[in-house]
């Protein structure tokens, strides 16, 4: 059945990936979680991006209640994906406001017009509503404890989007992906340049993540919005990394010298900026329960995203340049 769906903040890495993917979900249980990119189930697909004003793309401020609710009025989108999030993690610490109009506010914006109108909510969420201290990690139903400003902000959105009669809340954790033009590189990008050039970079060896493509955790988004699923799912890659092992897979992926990348450890007794979740594990056990797999880790998928990041590059004609902090 094809529907109209909304992908608000669709100007960003996840956001640009969804236009492309949600208009056909392969029914089949892939191993790779793909997703056939052609217009044949129908859907229309619509995007809001008030920062990056592209052709086709609406420009909507997420955080005004009077534009979210006159777009829903006109439109009736029965699926929206609420993208819109501010995720530099330093950057929500040093502006708290920001942090809770963009992570917050926006959603609780996007939720009560969802309600409204009988649309679908699927929400976005983090890893860092959780600290970090089980040795386990952490399923949907476990206790939220975020310990910095920006997991507490996306934690309110989570309460609000749970508001919403049949809401998905999506937990990710880091993600990398395509290029966005206009946009501050990524460390990855900025890594690439600088191993490129002979240059030494050092990248955190203390703390775990699990990064994620973005192009496996928009075929899974497509698969289990075609399938309607409601209430929290966590969707990761089940390898952990640290910044400096997660660079050196991608460095020998791209063929550069992996020794120029130097391991570093926050000093003892560090503070200042954000305090960060040593190891916020997220478990798939649910994932893994509706039949479908958790995407694939950085070591498998290190040379798919230097061959998107080499298309979209050049697509774009982008380039990289100092590496923003994220997370």
């Amino acid at each position: 059945m094809s529907r109209h769906i909304l992908v608000t903040g669709a100007g960003g890495m996840l956001g640009s990936r969804l236009l492309t993917v949600l208009g056909t979900v392969n029914p089949g249980n892939t191993e790779d979680l793909e997703v056939t990119e052609n217009d044949n189930a129908g859907n229309l697909v619509t995007g809001w991006s008030y920062r990056r004003p592209l052709p086709g793309l609406q420009r909507i401020e997420a955080t005004s209640r009077a534009q979210v609710d006159r777009y829903f009025a006109e439109h009736l989108p029965q699926v929206c994906v609420h993208c819109v999030a501010a995720p530099d993690v330093q950057a929500c610490e040093r502006d708290p406001r920001m942090a809770h109009l963009l992570n917050a506010a926006s959603t609780e914006n996007v939720a009560q017009a969802c309600a409204r109108h009988g649309t679908k909510l699927v929400y976005l969420s983090t890893e860092y509503v959780f600290d970090g201290s089980s040795r386990d990690g952490y399923r949907e139903d476990d206790a939220p404890n975020p310990l910095q400003t920006y997991g507490e902000t996306k934690l309110l959105g989570e309460r609000y989007a749970a508001q919403v009669p049949g809401a998905l809340t999506v937990r990710l954790p880091v993600l990398y992906g395509d290029p966005v033009p206009g946009r501050t590189p990524t460390w990855l990008e900025a890594m690439l340049e600088a191993l490129e050039q002979g240059r030494p970079v050092d990248l955190d060896d203390h703390y775990e993540r699990q990064p994620t493509w973005s192009h496996d955790v928009a075929a899974v988004l497509a698969r289990v919005i075609a399938d309607d699923l409601t209430g929290v799912l966590h969707v990761a890659a089940q390898e952990g990394a640290t910044k400096y092992v997660w660079g050196r897979a991608v460095a020998e992926a791209a063929g550069l010298p992996s020794a120029l990348l130097r391991p570093s450890r926050p000093s003892p007794g560090a503070t200042g900026g954000a305090r960060r979740p040593e190891r916020p594990w997220l478990r798939t056990d649910r994932l893994e329960s509706l039949g479908l797999r958790p995407p694939a880790g950085i070591h498998r998928r290190a040379a798919d995203y230097l061959r998107s990041t080499s298309t979209s590059t050049s697509t774009s004609g982008s380039t990289p340049g100092q590496a923003s902090a994220g997370r």
